[in-house]
């Protein structure tokens, strides 16, 4: 119990002397590397389990994941004050998954990964459009160089198949999700809004699974735990960033992602770095953190 205390104390003094985005953007890049560890788990996992039962798995193991805030919290931790919201989220969500499971039967990891960062630049001209959320001549600028790092590094063959298509509607469907999500953070706490992610993506995961669904091992069921772990952590400190972020601001980190998966990718599955893995790199780190320094610095000033 007193470690508890003091890790609450010590965690509150730090949170005390960071101002609110650079909490945000930091709790972003912590997301990022649980997405990443959770994608790491996936693609070990899926020589041996179809991907479509580890989907379900992955959500319906939520529960089990959350267990303690919800018997902590008890039922009000299902309390939204935004029903609608959640079941457009979720649809959106479900179909989302569709699309890019099927993406990923038909495309190549490259084009795949490539096509999938294509999130920020969708998400951060909705947030625009449809949240207001104001946007700087130079963090737009950041955010297309971001995207060009994004492009140098992968070295994508792109070429226009169906699977392709499916991976940016795909991608469209998640940047709209993530508004969804933005605007639940209004109201509802992130830990509600992932419990109800995995409780509304139950269905959609199942019938995806089910034909193809086998009986697994010890080993793998306590990957798929890994799994279920790593990805609500990364969806709930996602969601607490976006409550205390803009979108804006905030997606643009998620370049990030592509670093923790060089460096994991070379620990464990011993991918080489290449060239132009540096020279992208450089992009994609000069940006964000050009773009942290000017959110700080222009702060209190109007926009360009």
């Amino acid at each position: 119990m007193e470690i508890k205390v003091l890790l609450s104390k010590t965690f509150n003094k730090i949170s005390n002397n960071m101002s609110a985005p650079l909490i945000a953007i930091s709790l972003m890049i912590i997301s990022g590397l649980f997405f990443v560890l959770m994608h790491s788990a996936v693609k070990y996992l899926s020589k041996e389990v179809h991907i479509f039962e580890i989907a379900f798995f992955r959500c319906a193991l939520v529960i089990f994941v959350l267990a303690p805030i919800i018997i902590q919290q008890g039922k009000t931790i299902f309390k939204t004050k935004q029903p609608k919201m959640q079941f457009l989220r979720i649809i959106t969500n479900s179909v989302a998954m569709l699309c890019f499971f099927y993406g990923i039967s038909t495309t190549p990891l490259a084009q795949l990964t490539t096509l999938g960062f294509t999130v920020p630049i969708f998400a951060t001209i909705l947030a625009v459009i449809f949240m207001k959320e104001k946007i700087r001549l130079r963090r737009t600028t950041a955010l297309i160089i971001g995207f060009i790092g994004t492009i140098v590094v992968m070295r994508p063959d792109i070429s226009i198949e169906l699977g392709a298509l499916l991976i940016i509607f795909s991608s469209f469907l998640w940047s709209i999700c993530l508004i969804f999500i933005k605007k639940l953070t209004q109201t509802d706490s992130a830990v509600t809004i992932s419990l109800y992610f995995g409780i509304g993506m139950i269905p959609a995961t199942f019938i995806l699974a089910f034909p193809v669904m086998e009986a697994i091992d010890m080993r793998q069921f306590t990957i798929l735990v890994f799994i279920a772990i790593t990805g609500t952590l990364a969806q709930t400190i996602m969601n607490t960033a976006l409550k205390k972020g803009e979108l804006a601001l905030l997606l643009p980190f998620d370049f990030l992602r592509l670093i923790w998966s060089v460096l994991i990718g070379y620990v464990l599955f011993a991918e080489e770095p290449t060239f132009t893995l540096w020279i992208g790199g450089f992009l994609i780190i000069g940006s964000t953190t050009y773009i942290a320094w000017r959110e700080a610095k222009l702060k209190n000033r109007p926009p360009l």
